[in-house]
């Protein structure tokens, strides 16, 4: 391989693997750029889109090189952003050798995932205090506890078999709005409504939409109304989970009068 080929292949790659953990397109784009640019490439076009990246350019003798590759799937990991962020960094102000930089690449990313126990442990205090905070009692805050539980284990289900988001949203929804209409008929849960709004702002793709209004107000408006309509319909797939637990489960069990 010539200098120019190890030089796109890493700046196109650590762009998709920047995406795939949650980075904003102008982030990645602006990154893959000044890394090209470190290097002296010229001629540089990028053409990216949450799922593909099109990176070419010209190196300083005239060769022209390409790269393109697709991103399948994504999650938001912070830790890995920002390894990829201090990679991008220090490639910019070193410019190693093009030969090492797939190595620092896959240094960057083998990053050990945080205990499971721990994040559980935080999702579920997390959610218990926003359960305190809209006024749910004890055994509403137990209700949403568990639903809690059952939630990030779906989630981690459908993550690893890489299932559609908008697909686990319905299903996740829809198992925590049969579940909670089961703990408000037993008397585990009070208040329905508490319980299941606490529970969707876990599912809700927050930053998904921050990147999404951003590339809109940054001038990406393609991309961005791309990413938002996906974030509209991940919405959309909660309040249908939810609509169809009580379509199935019967919504009579839920006590309006405690809303």
């Amino acid at each position: 391989m010539t200098d120019i080929e190890y030089i796109l292949d890493f700046a196109a790659n650590l762009g998709g693997k920047m995406l795939s953990v949650g980075a904003n397109l102008e982030r990645v784009n602006d990154t893959m750029y000044r890394i090209c640019r470190s290097y002296h490439l010229n001629s540089i076009s990028i053409f990216s889109l949450n799922s593909l990246i099109m990176l070419g350019a010209k190196s300083e003798d005239d060769v022209s090189g390409m790269r393109q590759i697709s991103i399948h799937s994504s999650s938001t990991h912070l830790e890995k952003l920002n390894r990829f962020n201090q990679l991008s960094r220090k490639v910019c102000a070193q410019t190693p050798e093009p030969e090492s930089l797939a190595g620092l690449l896959a240094q960057a990313e083998d990053v050990a995932d945080a205990p499971a126990g721990w994040i559980v442990l935080g999702h579920l205090l997390s959610m218990s205090t926003l359960c305190a905070m809209y006024g749910g009692s004890f055994a509403d805050i137990i209700a949403v506890m568990i639903n809690t539980f059952l939630l990030h284990c779906l989630s981690e289900y459908f993550d690893r078999r890489n299932i559609n988001q908008i697909v686990a949203n319905t299903v996740c929804m829809w198992a925590a709005g049969s579940f909670t209409l089961l703990f408000v008929k037993l008397g585990i849960g009070e208040n329905f409504f508490i319980i299941i709004i606490t529970n969707s702002l876990m599912m809700i793709p927050s930053i998904s939409l921050v990147n999404a209004v951003r590339n809109i107000l940054c001038g990406n408006e393609m991309n961005g109304i791309l990413e938002f309509l996906k974030v509209v319909l991940e919405s959309v797939a909660i309040v249908l989970g939810l609509v169809l637990s009580i379509y199935l489960f019967g919504g009579q069990m839920i006590q309006w009068q405690k809303v």
